[in-house]
Formats: C-alpha cells, sequence, structure tokens
C-alpha cells in the first residue's frame, strides 16, 4: 500500500480515536467509521513476491521433529526469522503446518522466551506485513496479512497466560495498526484451492477476543475495534462462508457482555445498519445480495448463542422474525 494513503488513513483512525476518548464522538460513530471506510479506494493490482521455500523446508523438518519427541529445548532468534520470512508462503505445509504450527507449539512447550515473543511481535505489527497490497484486489498477501494477525492473537494470548511481553507501546501500537488493518482488509476468503485457509476474519476475531480481555486497554479503544469491525462487515461485498459470522459472533457476545456501553452500542450500529438497509433501492447485483446474506448470516450465528445480553437476545428474535 502506498505510504502517503496509508498514512492518511491512520491519521484518520487517529483521530477518530482521539475524539471517541475525549467523549467527543459516540452517537455519530457508526456514521464516522463509515464515512471512513467508504473514502479509501482500491488500487490496480500489482505484482505480489512470495517467498522461496525450499530454504526453509529443512528447517521445518528439524524443529517438527524435535518437537514431536521434545528434544527441542530452544529455538534461535536466527531460526524465528527464517520462519516468519516465510509466514506469507504459498504452500499450506510452510505457513500453516510450519510457521504457525511451531511457533504456536514452541509457545505451549514453553520453547520461546518472553523476549522472543517480543521479536515476534515487533516483526509482525509493522506496515509492510499487515499492509501489503492490501488495498489491491484480491492477491496472495492475504496469507502474510492473515497469519500475522492470527500469531499477533496467539502472542497476546500468551502473554495474558504469563509470558508477559506486552508494553504500552506496544500495547498502543496494535490498536492503531489492527484496526487500520480492519479498515483496509477487504479479503473473505476461506479456503483457497490449494493455497489453504487465508481466513483472515476469523483470524480478525481470535485477535478481537484476546483485545476484549486486555485489561490495560480503554474502553474507547475497545468500543472503537468493535465499531470498526461491524462498519467493514457491513460493507463487504463478498460472501463470508467459511464460519466466519460463527466466529465474530463469540466475539460479540464476549465484548457484550465485558460492560453495556458495548452491549449498547452494538444495539445502536446493528439498529442503524437495518434502517440503512431498508432505505435502499431493492439490491440489483451480486454485492448487493451478498451484503444482506452476510448480515442474515451473521443474525443467524448469534442467535444460536446463550450468552448473549438479554436486550441483544431481545433485538435478535425480533430481527429474525423479520427476516422470516
Amino acid at each position: 500500500m502506498q505510504v502517503e494513503k496509508l498514512r492518511q488513513v491512520k491519521a484518520a483512525v487517529l483521530k477518530l480515536r482521539q475524539q471517541l476518548r475525549a467523549g467527543e464522538v459516540y452517537q455519530s460513530l457508526p456514521q464516522r467509521v463509515g464515512q471512513l471506510i467508504e473514502q479509501v479506494p482500491m488500487t490496480p493490482a500489482t505484482t505480489v513476491i512470495t517467498p522461496n521455500d525450499d530454504e526453509v523446508w529443512s528447517l521445518v523438518q528439524e524443529l517438527h521433529q524435535g518437537l514431536d519427541d521434545g528434544s527441542l529445548v530452544a529455538i534461535t532468534d536466527e531460526q524465528l526469522q527464517q520462519l516468519l520470512a516465510h509466514l506469507g508462503s504459498l504452500d499450506p505445509q510452510i505457513r500453516d503446518r510450519g510457521c504457525y504450527y511451531l511457533l504456536n507449539e514452541a509457545l505451549q512447550q514453553q520453547v520461546l522466551t518472553p523476549d522472543q515473543l517480543g521479536l515476534i511481535f515487533d516483526q509482525l505489527i509493522v506496515d509492510d506485513v499487515l499492509f501489503a497490497h492490501i488495498d489491491e484486489p484480491t492477491n496472495d498477501a492475504i496469507y502474510q496479512r492473515s497469519f500475522a494477525i492470527l500469531l499477533i492473537s496467539v502472542l497476546l494470548y500468551a502473554d495474558h497466560a504469563g509470558l508477559k511481553f506486552m508494553t504500552s507501546a506496544r500495547l498502543e501500537q496494535v490498536v492503531t495498526q489492527f484496526t487500520t488493518y480492519m479498515v483496509l482488509e477487504t479479503d473473505t476468503r476461506g479456503f483457497v484451492g490449494t493455497t489453504g485457509w487465508a481466513h483472515a476474519y476469523t483470524h480478525i476475531g481470535n485477535l478481537l477476543d484476546e483485545l476484549a480481555d486486555e485489561n490495560e486497554l480503554a474502553r474507547a479503544d475497545k468500543l472503537l475495534m468493535l465499531a470498526v469491525l461491524i462498519g467493514r462487515y457491513q460493507r463487504l461485498s463478498t460472501p463470508l462462508i467459511f464460519g466466519e459470522p460463527e466466529r465474530l459472533s463469540s466475539y460479540f457476545a464476549l465484548i457484550t457482555n465485558k460492560d453495556e456501553l458495548y452491549c449498547d452500542y452494538l444495539l445502536a450500529a446493528f439498529k442503524d445498519w437495518h434502517r440503512h438497509m431498508v432505505s435502499q433501492d431493492a439490491p440489483a447485483s451480486e454485492g448487493d445480495w451478498t451484503r444482506i446474506f452476510n448480515r442474515n448470516r451473521l443474525l443467524e450465528a448469534m442467535a444460536l448463542h446463550d450468552d448473549f445480553p438479554t436486550a441483544v437476545v431481545d433485538y435478535l428474535d425480533d430481527e429474525l422474525e423479520f427476516l422470516g
């Protein structure tokens, strides 16, 4: 993504965040978020450069063996760098069963140090990883972007479990970068041909869960991320059909039970969404119909939960009766 264009989006996110923290916006938040999302134009496709996996395959096999037989007691920083360099691999054996599995399992077996968690986080949170080709038509950079989000969620889970590496500066960074990421990410693909899972919106749900449980995070920041997710979801014109509505409905249940503020906002935003849809002309394109059915699937997934606040349950009952 072009540096100046990204700078403008980040500046708009920061301004909205500051206004929300100062109590200057709330009622108008759905509209403000919508305007922010709609002002980001797509750009023509450019060439995505993906890594050559030959150089990392032997390392993946070696580390797999060590984790499986219990002989691996440490992973060097250099080995971590090698794995992270292949997070955008088009080969699911390298990306999923390699980089992601190895780093996740190394965390479970306490092979990685808190300093190494910080090293991984600092590698993943940067613009070149999270925003590579994000404003272009569907492209292969989705794997790097999506799996960076997934691994950041795993790192936050580890931090919450006691492997402390997060600092106030890193927390500030993840809010800014992740909120901007949700404004920009439009790739809704789930499982893709021979390249496997893209699943950006499932991974978004994973990270939102961890940030909802982050005690050091201001309510205004959690509210902003909730608002941006709803606003972006509302405007997606390609289908979410690989479990993403179910995953995101779990986040909605989690966040709305945290504080009445989030419950009230979700209801206000969903009612605004409804008003917007019924005020539009009859759907006449694939994108129009996709937005309708994305919303229906989300409401149906939410209705299957038994852990929403009563006000949300009542709203869902009314909406699904309306749809029926």
